[in-house]
């Protein structure tokens, strides 16, 4: 089967399409987010491995962040031989495309405990107080990020 690159849009059978323009509006207004809570400037941003890569490189160049390193994640578990080495002190903030269940969230939350990192996510399923989002989703439609393949 071949693999093509979806185009945005609403899609049938319950998906929703992003573009490539959203996710670059939903990185400024995190960064606004985060310019407008004073918050001091970060040391490092911690991208989850698949989704969180591409908007960690969006979000470091708006924000003036030079550090970025990944979370691995393999198949919903975090690689534990492969976690960067934090340092306490520095800050950190934590990337993916979306908080969905919840359930990588706690994982990379429960891996990251005892270091300051403030977690950010493009696109969120719950309103929260433990972090920045760029949308709330008032739907569950599966979400389908412009660098994401799908079978044609």
């Amino acid at each position: 089967m071949e693999e093509t690159y979806m185009q945005p849009g609403n899609g049938p059978d319950g998906v929703e399409y992003c573009s490539w323009q959203e996710i670059q509006d939903l990185v400024h207004k995190i960064a606004a987010a985060l310019h407008g809570k004073a918050i001091a400037k970060y040391d490092c941003i911690l991208a989850i491995a698949n989704g969180g890569i591409i908007p960690a490189k969006l979000l470091a160049e708006e924000l003036g962040i030079r550090r970025i390193m990944l979370i691995p994640v393999h198949e919903k578990q975090i690689v534990e031989a492969e976690m960067p080495r934090l340092e306490a002190g520095k800050k950190y903030l934590v990337v993916d495309d979306i908080y969905d269940t919840g359930d990588i969230y706690q994982k990379v939350a429960r891996a990251t405990r005892g270091f300051d990192c403030t977690f950010v996510f493009c696109m969120s399923r719950y309103s929260q107080e433990f972090g920045a989002y760029g949308k709330l989703l008032n739907h569950k439609r599966w979400i389908v990020f412009p660098w994401e393949k799908t079978q044609a």
